[in-house]
């Protein structure tokens, strides 16, 4: 019978033991990335000029909107094939590296609702997107995270894919986290879960997407303010909220 040989030392530093385990890589308490829209690295898609004013304190950023007389689910990003509704967009980055669709990589989104003055039926996307300046839903190509809410209602956290969302809504809802997949070309939907002031679960949910992207695309990280449903927007409603966001890349 034969037997293996077993190290009595460490041959790097001669400390008995055999050789030291390897020292961690860093994938510990990742930090998250925070949106401000007013610092200059975001370009702004606006086709009907509705985004009057953009403000940004305490991390949380504030929209002013102009009138949206007729309203239509052409300015809802869970809803419609063609989407009007303004957004901001700039590269999606890995620790300074633009990630494309043949990137392998985890995209995970928190998002948090502030105060509003005059509130709108909302919709708030944050996510991965191929084209974001698109008004077709299907070429912008997007997944990520949503928070929706109903004006003077209970705030809803959830993950939003191409022109459809899994939203949960709950008066202890406080935000949501939502983590998404792409690999081989392709964005498979995610995950979301909402938690409450404290940072315990209050419900979760998840998303198929399946979105085919085109090959050895740079992508974008977006964020677009709509409506829910058809709904109208008066001069001065605004919407408030604070996003983060994080990308982690991986070899295959």
């Amino acid at each position: 019978m034969s037997q293996g040989i077993v190290p009595a030392f460490d041959p790097a530093t001669g400390a008995s033991g055999g050789p030291a385990k390897a020292a961690a890589t860093g994938y510990a308490n990742i930090p998250w990335e925070t949106v401000d829209l007013t610092d200059g690295s975001w370009t702004l898609t606006d086709p009907d000029s509705l985004v009057d004013v953009v403000t940004h304190a305490a991390d949380f950023n504030k929209v002013v909107m102009n009138v949206l007389a007729a309203g239509s689910t052409d300015y809802a990003f869970g809803t419609s094939n063609v989407l009007r509704a303004p957004r901001w967009h700039k590269n999606l980055e890995a620790s300074g590296v633009r990630v494309t669709t043949d990137d392998t990589f985890v995209a995970q989104f928190r998002m948090t609702k502030g105060s509003t003055v005059t509130e709108w039926n909302t919709e708030v996307v944050c996510a991965a997107c191929v084209d974001p300046t698109n008004l077709a839903s299907n070429l912008l190509d997007g997944v990520g995270g949503m928070i929706e809410y109903i004006a003077s209602s209970n705030t809803g956290y959830g993950i939003w894919t191409v022109n459809a969302k899994s939203v949960s809504t709950s008066a202890s809802n406080d935000s949501g986290i939502t983590s998404t997949l792409t690999a081989g070309g392709r964005s498979q939907g995610g995950t979301y879960i909402t938690l409450d002031s404290g940072g315990t679960n209050v419900a979760g949910g998840t998303r198929n997407a399946g979105n085919i992207n085109v090959a050895a695309t740079d992508m974008s990280l977006m964020v677009g303010v709509g409506t829910r449903g058809s709904s109208t927007i008066t001069a001065g409603d605004d919407t408030n909220f604070k996003l983060e966001y994080r990308v982690l890349t991986f070899a295959l």
